[in-house]
């Protein structure tokens, strides 16, 4: 009897030993193993600084393995679309892309979609803030999240203080009074000081952007997507909203372009001041409206510059109103055309899991677009104020830069230089977007 008992706990114990075995094998086979073996080498293109990757994989490979099999190349901004398509024509593209929200529509149909069956919309909405249900699409995941780079406030506390000013905007009413305390003038009515970089495209830094996020704020939005996938530019009002592109555009334009105009209380920016970041960084600006990756930049222009970073201003008040930013979110995805789908795939995960993505936070200095990451308030009082921007981040869908830089670029100017009137520069711009949406 205790003979057949022992034989029958070695069979009970076997069967569990191998149902244990069956498991880890189906679990290595869903997530790609963790063997840089497994993975295979994988070329990986993308448009953030090579250094900054570079020591990031070397970091990334004391606790995985896997990074040492991903080789990064950096390619310039202006030239990454370009040469995207012509190495994926030519067989020799990357096995993995690192894009935006941007570039994210020009590049949908070259990517092979994450499964939903691998990774749900359910898990995958409370994983990742808001603005990265971007990247869902009908059949699947374009892209896995990589980082958020969200538009803040960065101000100069020296001026301010110059100016009996204890504190920085919480509203963007609150510029009017500002502006009249901080903007120097010379009697010739040249400005030498300026408030905020507002009014102008050219020497503005990210002038779509910022237009973008006070036409987002006041309720609209420029371009969205319905069930079906399409795309549309939205001067009708939405249902949620009540609000159009329109009456939003109108608004933001209004106010953006009201601080190039000399004869307004307000004035306190023109098309012959500096780049808007150079402006700040040498003491010239109050306000520099810029992304979180952009503090550094600033120190190393002027490592004496007295400045601090604030959360983007809100309006106070109004209908449909949003209490939003903008945000570039960049996201990994793999080319159809890829040699090694499978090790790209593999990659994007490890690279967007909790470890790896709050690594390269902590090196970039930009927060994660993670969810379980975001939870923890940074006790460092610059990344909180990241922390918080993040989650608030929204973007739309840009069906390609270059042409739609063109229309809001030539938006901005037809006011400033009197050519067309508010509601008609809009209109104008409505009737692009919507004509390059057809194409």
């Amino acid at each position: 009897m205790g003979e057949n008992k022992s034989i029958f706990q070695m069979v009970v114990l076997g069967i569990f030993i191998f149902a244990i075995v069956a498991a880890v094998l189906i679990f290595a086979s869903l997530s790609g193993g963790n063997t840089a073996s497994s993975m295979g080498d994988v070329t990986m293109w993308g448009t953030l600084d090579a250094e900054v990757m570079s020591n990031y994989l070397q970091t990334l490979n004391d606790t995985d393995q896997r990074a040492q099999n991903i080789f990064y190349k950096q390619i310039p901004t202006d030239q990454f679309q370009t040469r995207l398509a012509e190495a994926l024509a030519d067989g020799k593209g990357p096995d993995l892309v690192l894009i935006t929200q941007a570039s994210m529509i020009r590049n949908w149909n070259k990517l092979v979609p994450f499964s939903y069956k691998d990774i749900s919309e359910r898990v995958f909405k409370s994983t990742f803030i808001d603005e990265a249900d971007m990247f869902l699409g009908r059949n699947g995941i374009i892209a896995l999240p990589f980082s958020i780079d969200p538009i803040v406030m960065y101000w100069n506390r020296d001026l301010f203080a110059e100016s009996g000013i204890a504190k920085p905007p919480m509203y963007w009413d609150e510029l009017f009074g500002l502006s009249e305390k901080l903007t120097v003038r010379d009697k010739a009515n040249n400005v030498i000081v300026g408030t905020i970089a507002f009014g102008e495209y050219d020497n503005v830094n990210h002038a779509k952007d910022i237009l973008s996020l006070l036409t987002m704020q006041a309720g609209g939005s420029v371009v969205e997507r319905n069930s079906e996938g399409k795309l549309y530019a939205t001067f009708v009002p939405s249902a949620t909203s009540g609000v159009s592109f329109n009456d939003s555009a109108q608004t933001a334009l209004l106010f953006f372009t009201g601080f190039s105009d000399p004869v307004k209380n307000v004035y306190s920016w023109n098309r012959s001041m500096p780049n808007s970041l150079d402006a700040f960084a040498q003491g010239k600006l109050a306000l520099y409206i810029g992304y979180a990756s952009e503090a550094g930049l600033i120190q190393q222009k002027n490592a004496h510059l007295n400045f601090d970073v604030a959360k983007i201003p809100q309006i106070r008040t109004g209908q449909g109103k949003k209490i939003l930013t903008f945000g570039t979110i960049y996201a990994l995805g793999v080319p159809r055309a890829a040699k090694n789908i499978r090790g790209g795939q593999i990659a994007a995960k490890m690279l967007t899991n909790a470890a790896g993505s709050s690594l390269f936070s902590n090196v970039s200095v930009t927060p994660s677009p993670r969810r379980d990451l975001l939870n923890k308030v940074p006790k460092d009082a610059e990344r909180a104020i990241y922390r918080d921007s993040a989650l608030i981040s929204r973007a739309w869908f840009d069906p390609n830069q270059e042409e739609t830089n063109r229309i809001f670029r030539n938006m901005i100017t037809d006011v400033t230089s009197g050519s067309l009137r508010i509601s008609d520069a809009v209109q104008s711009a409505q009737s692009q977007l919507s004509a390059l949406l057809r194409k």
